[in-house]
């Protein structure tokens, strides 16, 4: 159903119980960024040139526009068309970080639309996490000094920046242009005076900070009881009923940054033909590093994707897409590369899943590399980035932190059903991460240097005690992903066969929903949603209608393109037969990047709300009590995942309406995919 200005109207007809329209609460229009906090009326609290809004006629000038209330559709369309803002740079709260030309500053402040206009200080573009933060890799405490990355304005010179930040010292510089990506271009070089803050006073610098790692996400955890081996059927065997159904992963491409694969490992091996569109197993490799094949990778790359031609499909360890393909890039790279390069490299492939068994661990905790992240998929819509939460004990980190990320722990099987690995969220912004859990202690998969081994990830990693590892749930998860795929390309929704009449290519947004969707919670811990396991244990014959399932899940995936604006809302239609299943209903939507440094990530603010057939209370996305929705009129305004679980429907039509309560950044507007899943007609 199409999007209606003041839909969320709707709401309000109704009694009171039953929801109210969508409208921004009243607190205080403060801006934080990089630490301070401040109304804009009164000015920044931090030193600002004298010439902060002088310049000649024409030059653009470094400011901070704000907002009065989220801008609706015609109201932004008019701020870019009458004043020329981008309106894509924000800052919470209600605001947004411009290039004006100095003519343009008092016709911009005079706008009735404007609250306030006032410079974008220096203090505002030097990271506070710089120099204090301890490295784990050995690459990266090997460093000389510390490495930084200099992100540049949009409509900036590189090569004069690129002068200025040599004239201030930095040194071993390099320019990444990582625009075609949906990125900026960046400097990075190292810095070995101590007067970095006059670096932030290039006028082109947008965001100063240093240069993370990429942490492998595997531990010994000798305190682990249970066997030493988890069985088969629990490792790979969780995917048994997409495979069942024909789905193993044809047509489809991983995309993994990792340490090298052993492509003499018969899980990837193809004499035929070279790493290519040919080849049986890998279609890129990209490692300027130059690593000798790696245990880590190769165990992750058997993982999402392994497979024996010997037997296809045959071997018991096999990987969980094992009929798919993979492209591979060196994550020791991304220092010199950027995360963006590899990215659109793996993109260009033909990856729309992408697996990263690491993590880094900056302060603050959603940085540049975060932002890049959610960059990439906010402007490639069909793409879903994993990230392994960390391990545990360890600080969370991107890629998993990354809003459009999806974070994943490790759980372990048997009588012990319950958590195995990961960091303790929330994320630093208090958003729900880790999201779900998978498999991922006791495993098996392919053996570095073996020619065509699978062994326990003890013995190829020499470890004592058993290991339970976030590296080996996220490539798994990234498998279910791709047979997901599958599913929606190859025409399986809703019939449960495939029919390319049904062929959907899905979003990131859709897949994510679709892995959130078929949750189960585990028997530990208690709490559901946790900060440990997140929503549960990804089971996707829970969601989707295979064969004999006798399954109707509904799916809605609109683009950015269709997307929502503030004030307006969609309804959808979800029927129900009975009460003897419970209802879930999940929206996903894929977030414009946000502000390096800032405290809260989120940018856009959407509502999910089901109103049951038989006039109870409205239902809204959550609001939770014992694992279940209950009536409350809490907007959540970190998360860009909601849901409504409903322990006992009603039976008839439920109304499900999403709404946009602010949306302060569109491509024109915010899309989203839903999905809905129980006993439905």
């Amino acid at each position: 159903m199409p999007a209606r200005p003041g839909g969320a109207n709707r709401l309000a007809a109704r009694p009171a119980t039953r929801g109210g329209t969508m409208t921004e609460p009243s607190r205080p229009l403060t801006v934080t960024v990089n630490g301070h906090t401040f109304d804009p009326v009164a000015g920044p609290p931090a030193p600002v040139p004298d010439d902060a809004f002088g310049g000649a006629a024409g030059a653009g000038v470094r400011l901070i526009v704000q907002v009065h209330q989220p801008l609706r559709r015609a109201e932004r369309d008019r701020l870019r068309d009458e004043l020329g803002l981008a309106l894509t740079d924000y800052l919470p709260e209600l605001a947004y970080v411009e290039s004006i030309p100095a003519a343009s500053v008092a016709r911009v402040a005079a706008d009735p639309l404007v609250r306030a206009v006032t410079p974008f200080a220096p203090a505002f573009r030097l990271s506070t996490g710089i120099g204090t933060r301890t490295f784990r890799t050995d690459a990266a405490r090997g460093r000389t000094g510390p490495r930084l990355e200099a992100v540049l304005f949009g409509d900036a010179d590189p090569d004069t920046a690129l002068a200025a930040v040599r004239e201030h010292g930095g040194g071993d510089a390099v320019v990444l242009d990582e625009r075609a990506h949906g990125g900026a271009v960046k400097i990075r070089f190292t810095m070995a005076s101590d007067d970095l803050a006059a670096l932030a006073t290039i006028d082109d610098i947008r965001w100063l900070d240093e240069v993370g790692e990429a942490k492998h996400d595997a531990t010994e955890t000798p305190a682990l009881p249970g066997p030493a081996a988890v069985p088969v059927e629990l490792a790979r065997g969780w995917a048994a009923p997409l495979w069942d159904a024909g789905l193993h992963g044809e047509g489809q491409i991983i995309g993994m940054m990792d340490s090298p694969v052993d492509l003499g490992h018969c899980f990837f091996a193809d004499a035929a033909n070279p790493v290519g569109p040919l080849h049986r197993k890998v279609v890129g490799f990209r490692d300027a590093a130059g690593g000798p094949p790696g245990r880590h990778g190769t165990f992750v790359a058997g993982i999402a994707a392994g497979d024996d031609p010997a037997a296809p499909g045959g071997h018991p360890d096999r990987g969980v897409a094992w009929a798919a393909r993979l492209t591979f890039g060196n994550a020791d790279d991304i220092e010199s590369t950027g995360v963006l390069g590899y990215l659109g490299a793996a993109a260009a492939d033909g990856a729309r899943v992408h697996t990263n068994s690491w993590h880094d661990e900056p302060t603050p905790q959603y940085n540049q590399l975060a932002a890049d992240l959610d960059a990439f998929a906010w402007h490639n819509e069909d793409h879903l980035i994993l990230g392994s939460s960390g391990n545990t004990g360890e600080a969370m980190g991107p890629p998993g932190t990354a809003k459009n990320a999806l974070s994943v722990s490790a759980s372990r099987g048997g009588a012990l059903d319950g958590f195995g690995d990961g960091t303790t969220g929330p994320s630093e912004d208090g958003r729900h991460k880790p999201e779900l859990v998978a498999p991922g202690c006791s495993i098996r998969s392919a053996a570095v240097g073996s020619g065509c081994a699978v062994k326990l990830d003890r013995v190829v990693f020499g470890s004592a005690g058993p290991i339970c590892a976030t590296s080996w749930a996220t490539p798994a998860v990234a498998g279910l992903a791709a047979l997901a795929r599958q599913y929606y390309v190859d025409g399986y929704h809703p019939s449960g066969t495939p029919s390319p009449p049904d062929a959907l290519v899905p979003s990131g947004a859709l897949l994510k929903a679709t892995l959130l969707a078929g949750c189960v919670d585990l028997t530990s811990p208690a709490t559901y949603p946790s900060d440990t396991t997140g929503w549960g244990r990804v089971r996707l014959e829970n969601v989707l209608a295979l064969p004999g399932s006798g399954r109707r899940p509904r799916v809605w995936d609109r683009r950015n393109a269709d997307g929502i604006a503030t004030g307006e809302s969609t309804e959808h239609p979800v029927d129900v037969a009975g009460p003897g299943e419970p209802l879930t209903i999940t929206l996903v939507w894929t977030e414009p990047p946000g502000a390096a440094g800032a405290p809260v990530a989120a940018v856009n603010v959407l509502e999910l709300t089901a109103l049951p057939p038989d006039g109870g209370p409205a239902l809204r996305a959550n609001v939770f009590a014992g694992g279940f929705s209950v009536p409350g009129d809490a907007t959540d305004r970190l998360n860009n995942v909601r849901r409504v679980l409903v322990r006992a429907p009603a039976a008839g039509r439920w109304t499900v309406v999403v709404s946009g309560v602010a949306v302060n950044v569109g491509d024109p507007g915010q899309g989203y995919a839903l999905v809905a899943a129980g006993d439905l007609s």
